[in-house]
């Protein structure tokens, strides 16, 4: 019985390591997600940034898109003047979904975007959407942004 108690125990711990290894991840991807929509809801173009990967990897497809956005200097303008075209800005997505393999995760979910632009059009959308996460130096860091308009 002793030689299998020393097999056994550190194959449990190990796979209990793993498995709350994961629901850590998990838990730091959805706070992530949390920080990006909240950057966005508070228009803080620095928080927003601070929640992206900086260099050429990285891209967007807004609702409004005609094409994908690819690397930083074009994303970051991408969304740059966003205090000044919206009085105010709320984007929370529903329901979020998280999925991990290895040091790249992905939240799929529906975002519901509320907002007032300066011009007094009110923006009022759900859009189908996923945020891809790449985790970089311990922290999960967004490498892609992907919204469309629901029908």
């Amino acid at each position: 019985m002793k030689p299998f108690s020393r097999v056994l125990m550190p194959l449990l711990l190990v796979a209990f390591g793993a498995v709350s290894a994961r629901a850590d991840d998990k838990a730091d991807v959805l706070a992530a997600n949390t920080q990006v929509e909240q950057a966005f809801t508070k228009l803080d173009v620095k928080a927003i940034e601070a929640t992206w990967v900086q260099d050429g990897s990285v891209s967007v497809i807004h609702p409004a898109s005609k094409a994908p956005i690819l690397g930083w200097e074009p994303v970051q303008k991408s969304y740059a003047d966003h205090p000044v075209r919206y009085k105010d800005f709320s984007v929370v997505m529903d329901n979020p979904q998280v999925t991990i393999k290895d040091n790249v995760a992905w939240v799929v979910g529906i975002e519901k975007v509320y907002a007032h632009r300066a011009n007094g059009d009110v923006l009022d959308i759900s859009a189908l959407a996923t945020n891809i996460f790449e985790k970089r130096s311990g922290k999960w860091l967004l490498v892609h942004h992907h919204a469309s308009r629901m029908p």
